[in-house]
Formats: C-alpha cells, sequence, structure tokens
C-alpha cells in the first residue's frame, strides 16, 4: 500500500528496518559469539620453535613474570590467563586462552615468537621489553593452568579441577601467582 504523497511502500520500509536491525545485532553480538584465535594457526620460523628458555624458572622469575602478564597481558588475555579480559569485546580474533592444552603445547620458543611479534590486535612486546622479560613471562604463561579455578586439561575424559599452584617469592611469603579477584566480582 502507497501512502499518498509518497514513493516509499511499506515493504521497503520493512526491508530496510530489518536490514538495519540486522547491522546492528551483527555489530553488537559478533565480538561476543566465541570466534577465538586457534592456537595452532601462527607461521613460526623453526628457528624460533626450537628455542629453549634460558632463564631457569624460580619464584622470582615467576612474580616477575606475573607482575608483566598482570601490567600488559591480563586486559586482554584475563586475570586467569583464559582469554577473557575485560577488553575481550573489543577484540577480533580473541586472545588466547594460554590455560588450553594447545597453548601449553607448544614450546617455549614458540611462546616466545608469539609475545614478540604478535599480531592481528596483539601487540609486538620485543621492542617493549627485554628477551630475558619475555622468557620470564614465558614461564609464567607455563603456570597459569596450575592456578586455582582452572580445570587441568591434559585429560580431556577425566577434567580435574586445580586447587592452585602456592609458590613463594621470598622466604616465609606464600603468594598465589595471580590474583583470586578478577575484574567481574
Amino acid at each position: 500500500m502507497e501512502r499518498s504523497g509518497s514513493s516509499v511502500t511499506d515493504t521497503t520500509i520493512v526491508v530496510l528496518t530489518l536490514l538495519l536491525g540486522g547491522f546492528f545485532w551483527l555489530i553488537t553480538w559478533l565480538p561476543s559469539l566465541g570466534l577465538r584465535q586457534a592456537g595452532d594457526d601462527w607461521n613460526i620460523p623453526a628457528e624460533f620453535s626450537a628455542r629453549a628458555n634460558p632463564v631457569v624458572a624460580s619464584s622470582d622469575v615467576l612474580m616477575r613474570g606475573r607482575e608483566q602478564y598482570l601490567f600488559t597481558c591480563a586486559k586482554c588475555h584475563g586475570f586467569l590467563a583464559d582469554g577473557h579480559g575485560p577488553q575481550i569485546e573489543l577484540l577480533m580474533p580473541r586472545p588466547l586462552n594460554f590455560t588450553h592444552r594447545d597453548v601449553q603445547n607448544r614450546t617455549d620458543g614458540d611462546l616466545f615468537y608469539i609475545i614478540s611479534t604478535g599480531r592481528d590486535s596483539m601487540p609486538e612486546y620485543g621492542s617493549r621489553a627485554t628477551e630475558k622479560e619475555i622468557w620470564e613471562l614465558v614461564h609464567y604463561i607455563r603456570a597459569t593452568v596450575h592456578l586455582p579455578g582452572h580445570y587441568d586439561e591434559s585429560d580431556p575424559n577425566d577434567l580435574i579441577l586445580n586447587p592452585g599452584m602456592i609458590t613463594t617469592a621470598r622466604p616465609d611469603t606464600p603468594i598465589t601467582p595471580i590474583p583470586l579477584i578478577g575484574p567481574d566480582r
């Protein structure tokens, strides 16, 4: 039915409304559809994959790695390193879940390369941090699977909730590697 004095039909209005509504739905919900950055789609040069972590793991190294992680990485990768940071809705593709077995099965050299070079919405940290700091961060990322509240995914048929790994930064000072109170509590 045509309106008097107008060439716009009711059908045109309905179609335009549906298109506009679909566009706004796409903008609103696309980031939360769970699209994740695959853990295995990085093209890492063989010389990096073969590199071993030259920094010896210790409680002080984990503490420094934790501080770097919380300052630099947690806003995207989450306070529990699960890929659900406060800025997740702004990022495409989604940040890596460092506790996932696909990431944990990577070599230390792979993680060093990923952190150093970055890509897409992840900035490169090779020019912002020393090699030692990046290797300390790799140690901390390795420790994230032992954080309280994470499932041990080494055997997908038998998921066990980790009670948490307690380390000691200095004598008689127990710490947990990451705060138990996240941004949503």
